[in-house]
């Protein structure tokens, strides 16, 4: 099967947040029901958007540690290099 592009696992969790944040499966938390004194549906609402976003940067952070891309400090650190 070979690796999935990064390309892929993005546009993968961009449509899963679009389905999650979307009518059909977001009208399952529309109920009255409280979650430590807060309504079910605003804190489904952020909880979801905050796994999308914790989701997005571990595959950012992975895509950097994995391709061995060098660091901010490394980059400060190498010589201006000019084409001649």
């Amino acid at each position: 099967m070979g690796k999935i592009k990064l390309t892929e696992r993005l546009l993968g969790l961009f449509v899963l947040g679009g389905l999650l944040l979307n009518f059909p499966l977001f009208s399952i938390w529309d109920q009255d029901a409280f979650v430590l004194g807060w309504p079910l549906l605003p804190t489904a609402a952020f909880v979801i958007w905050l796994l999308i976003i914790v989701a997005l940067a571990l595959l950012m952070e992975l895509r950097g540690a994995a391709s061995g891309e060098p660091g901010e400090d490394e980059q400060a650190q190498r010589p201006l290099q000019l084409d001649r």
